[in-house]
């Protein structure tokens, strides 16, 4: 597709995204798994027709002294989307899902269907799409619009497909703020996520020959409901309990003291203060995190839980939640040119050892492709680099899938099997409560 260069301002989450390419790729990944068959004329027209709606992902990044700029590209859906025949769909899925995009490539999204060769009827979809043009929130939104508009268009339905485009600008997020309210949010500039212990997961040393991987582990049907039975009895919720069964997971793999001190950043949506959930906004990042810290491991799973949720109490109770130091981050990006603005944020931010991003629900029904039956899948968020760590959960049928994308190697795999290993004997311990 022919076009005239044009450039497209980089917002903020943009830059820091970027600057974030010392601490990870860059990439969040999907996988999704079906039996049938999708057509691929079909799904070649959405896909142009959605990218063309969102311009970020059809453009490359460019890096200046003063401010960088997103330069929309020329493409083809093939510089997108690739189609393969496979004796092992969902193997070559993975291999699909551990390369990268390039942030000065022409495109900033890429998507691979692998048909399963032999007697089973299965296709495999895999996407893996730069951070930088949105999260994993505004990635669930994409994938259930791609879904709706193939079903549309089967239909012949055309003025029934969606895509959301707008501002892609942080701003957003003060759009349910009004009076003092508004003012304050704008100025918040105290970092309140400052992370206060350094412990680190037991990863080995960085070599030349680690690659990426993305390890997970999935908890079946009747473990999760049990779960969510258990937290519902218990008045907390499924992510308090995932955390609290995270911390014992983790005092244990780490070797902690009971009564050392542990930080784990959770990740927070902040969709939640913008108006309509920014369905009007563009495809973005929103996406903050605040720091669970518990000062001692407690003795049983009731005390972890308890702790955790004392920790986590004081965060929910703020109406601004997640917008703490997000003015300072403007600030720097406005008065410094990008060199001097990078190397004042790396000063002042703590990428976080440990942390956790629960994605929560996939809508089964929003992610079905007509003339398929969806049966599994799951997102993941970026690869990281050692030492940094970040567990990503989505649930799916009823499951829920745990995921952690790290450049390793075979022994990392041993030690993240290890650790969900513990994140199982602990969720049944928190079953048991």
């Amino acid at each position: 597709m022919s076009r005239k260069s044009k450039k497209l301002k980089a917002e903020m989450w943009d830059r820091m995204q970027f600057l974030f390419r010392n601490y990870y790729d860059r990439m969040v990944h999907l996988k999704l798994v079906y039996e049938g068959r999708l057509d691929i004329s079909v799904l070649k027209q959405v896909i142009v027709y959605m990218v063309e709606k969102a311009p970020v992902l059809h453009s490359s990044f460019n890096t200046t002294v003063l401010e960088p700029y997103w330069r929309k590209e020329n493409y083809t859906v093939d510089d997108i989307l690739s189609v393969a025949q496979s004796d092992d769909a969902e193997f070559d899925a993975d291999l699909f899902l551990a390369g990268t995009i390039p942030y000065d490539n022409n495109v900033q999204i890429k998507i691979a269907v692998f048909e399963q060769t032999g007697d089973s009827v299965k296709t495999v979809l895999a996407l893996r799409v730069n951070h930088m043009c949105m999260d994993g929130g505004d990635l669930k939104y994409f994938i259930g619009a791609l879904a709706n508009n193939y079903n549309c268009l089967k239909r012949g339905e055309y003025g029934e497909m969606r895509m959301k485009s707008g501002s892609r600008s942080y701003d957003q997020i003060y759009s349910k703020f009004e009076g003092e309210d508004l003012k304050k949010a704008r100025g918040l500039y105290k970092n309140v996520s400052k992370i206060k212990d350094h412990v680190g997961f037991p990863w080995s040393e960085p070599s030349d020959s680690d690659i990426n991987r993305i390890i997970r582990r999935e908890i079946g049907e009747a473990d999760f409901a049990a779960i969510r039975s258990t937290a519902k009895k218990l008045g907390v919720t499924v992510n308090d309990a995932l955390m609290a069964i995270t911390f014992r997971a983790l005092y244990e793999l780490c070797g902690l003291k009971d009564d050392d001190s542990l930080t784990v950043s959770c990740a927070i949506d902040l969709r939640k203060h913008i108006v309509e959930g920014g369905a009007k906004g563009g495809l973005t990042n929103h996406t903050a995190w605040l720091a669970c810290r518990t000062l001692e491991r407690g003795e049983t799973m009731s005390d972890t839980l308890v702790n955790v949720i004392r920790s986590m109490k004081t965060f929910k109770r703020d109406k601004f939640m997640g917008l703490y130091s997000l003015p300072l981050l403007k600030l720097a990006y406005t008065i410094f040119p990008q060199n001097i603005a990078e190397f004042a944020i790396k000063k002042g931010y703590d990428n976080p050892l440990l942390a956790v991003s629960n994605m929560g629900q996939l809508d089964a029904q929003k992610l079905s492709f007509d003339g398929s039956t969806l049966k599994g899948g799951f997102i993941s968020g970026a690869t990281k680099y050692k030492p940094f760590f970040l567990m990503s959960v989505t649930t799916l049928l009823g499951r829920m899938t745990l995921s952690t994308a790290i450049r390793g190697s075979a022994a990392d795999v041993a030690v993240a099997n290890r650790y969900f290993d513990l994140i199982e004997k602990y969720l049944r311990e928190f079953i048991e409560l």
